[in-house]
C-alpha cells in the first residue's frame, strides 16, 4: 500500500505519498548450508588414436563439451604430459562467439609466458610450434581451429603477408626444451628463431 510521508521544508510541513515498490524475495540455494566436500580433481580427457596417424582429444567445459581436438600421434605425448592428461585444455570463443581457440591453462602456461598472471594462456598451436610470441601466427591451412595436426599447421608472417611450411625437427626440438624450463620453474629468457622456414637474407 501507498505510505503517507511528512516532509519538512523551510518551516513548512507537507504530507505527500510514498510508494515503496516491493522487492521480490530473492530465492534461496536448495544445497545452501550443506557441506559440498573436497573439490574432485578433474579426469583425464578420453583420447582415440587413429589409423592414420592423428589421435582425437575429447575436450570439455562449457564450450568444449562434445567436441575433439585433432593432433598428431608424434605430438600428442608431449601435449598430454603438459596438459596433465588434456585437463588444461580449455576452449576459448571471441568477443563475437563464433571464433573458437584452443588454449592451455594453469601454471605450466604462466611460465611457458614467462608471466606471473594466472589468467594468461597459450594456444595449443603455438605450444606445438613451440613459440611464445615472435611476431608469427599459426594458422590452420583448413580454417578448422581442431584440426591441429602437422599438416594442417603453417606459419603466418603478417609484416610480409607471407606463410611458410613449419620445420617439426626444430619445433619439436625448440617446444621439449621449453617444456624442460616450465618442469624446472625457470623463466629463461632466450632468442629465438622461427620454426617457419622464412627466407634467406643476405
Amino acid at each position: 500500500m501507498p505510505t503517507p510521508c511528512t516532509s519538512v521544508t523551510d518551516g513548512l510541513t507537507s504530507t505527500f505519498t510514498e510508494t515503496t515498490a516491493s522487492q521480490p524475495a530473492r530465492k534461496q540455494r536448495c544445497d545452501a548450508g550443506k557441506p559440498h566436500g573436497p573439490r574432485q580433481p578433474r579426469k583425464a580427457s578420453p583420447v582415440t588414436r587413429m589409423d592414420n596417424g592423428t589421435a582425437l582429444i575429447g575436450l570439455t567445459g562449457r564450450h568444449g563439451t562434445g567436441k575433439q581436438l585433432r593432433v598428431s600421434t608424434a605430438d600428442l605425448p608431449d601435449l598430454l604430459a603438459f596438459t596433465d592428461n588434456g585437463t588444461r585444455l580449455q576452449m576459448v570463443m571471441d568477443g563475437t562467439g563464433k571464433h573458437p581457440t584452443l588454449r592451455l591453462n594453469g601454471p605450466n602456461a604462466q611460465r611457458w609466458q614467462h608471466s606471473e598472471n594466472t589468467r594468461d594462456l597459450v594456444t595449443v598451436a603455438r605450444f606445438l610450434v613451440g613459440e611464445t610470441h615472435g611476431g608469427r601466427r599459426i594458422r590452420c591451412k583448413d580454417h578448422d581451429p581442431f584440426n591441429l595436426t602437422r599438416d594442417n599447421l603453417e606459419v603466418l608472417v603478417p609484416a610480409i603477408e607471407e606463410t611458410f611450411p613449419i620445420d617439426w625437427e626444430k619445433a619439436v626440438t625448440d617446444r621439449q626444451a621449453k617444456m624442460q624450463e616450465c618442469c624446472e620453474g625457470q623463466t629463461i629468457h632466450r632468442p629465438q628463431e622461427p620454426a617457419g622456414s622464412l627466407p634467406a637474407t643476405a
